[in-house]
C-alpha cells in the first residue's frame, strides 16, 4: 500500500500502470467543470468520483482486487482506512470476476486517517476497509482511480 502527499503522485507512476494517463483524464473532466458523481473511462483504465459519509470500522468488510490498483485520491473532506496483508484476513464473500472484488473479515488495528490532499493505492495483496472512521463520522469527495495490473 501506498500512502502520500497528492502532490508527491508522479512519483509513482513506475508502480502504478497507466497513472500518468488517468491523471490526464481527471484534468481533461477537471477542466470542463466541477466533476459530478459517476465513472469515467479512458484509455487504461477508469476513475469513479464518489462522496459520502463514513462508517464505523464495525462495519463493513474489507475487500481487495485482481484486476485493478485502486488509486483513492481524496479531493474534499476526510475518512480513515484500515489495512491488512490479504494472508491475514479470512474471506467471506468469494471473488466476484464483475465486481473485481472479494470481501474479507479481520482486524482493523493497522489504521490512518486520509484527507483532502492526500492519496493511498492498494495492490492485489492489501486487503482495505476505506470510508470508515473510528470515533467521528467524516463526509468526503474522491476519486477512485483503477489501473490495470500488469501481468
Amino acid at each position: 500500500m501506498i500512502i502520500d502527499s497528492f502532490e508527491h503522485i508522479e512519483s509513482y507512476a513506475s508502480l502504478l500502470p497507466n497513472l500518468k494517463e488517468g491523471l490526464e483524464a481527471i484534468k481533461k473532466e477537471q477542466a470542463k467543470g466541477e466533476l459530478t458523481e459517476g465513472t469515467y473511462n479512458f484509455e487504461g483504465g477508469f476513475f469513479k468520483v464518489q462522496k459520502g459519509h463514513t462508517k464505523p470500522f464495525t462495519e463493513g468488510t474489507f475487500e481487495a482486487h485482481r484486476k485493478y490498483i485502486d488509486v483513492q485520491i481524496l479531493l474534499d473532506g476526510s475518512e480513515e482506512i484500515a489495512w491488512k496483508e490479504l494472508k491475514e484476513l479470512k474471506e467471506v464473500i468469494p471473488y466476484d470476476e464483475e465486481k473485481d472484488a472479494a470481501r474479507y473479515e479481520g482486524s482493523f488495528e493497522h489504521q490512518i486517517g486520509i484527507c483532502k490532499g492526500m492519496f493511498w493505492a492498494a495492490f492485489p495483496w492489501d486487503g482495505h476497509k476505506a470510508i470508515s472512521h473510528s470515533k467521528e463520522q467524516q463526509s468526503f469527495t474522491k476519486i477512485i482511480l483503477k489501473l490495470p495490473v500488469k501481468a
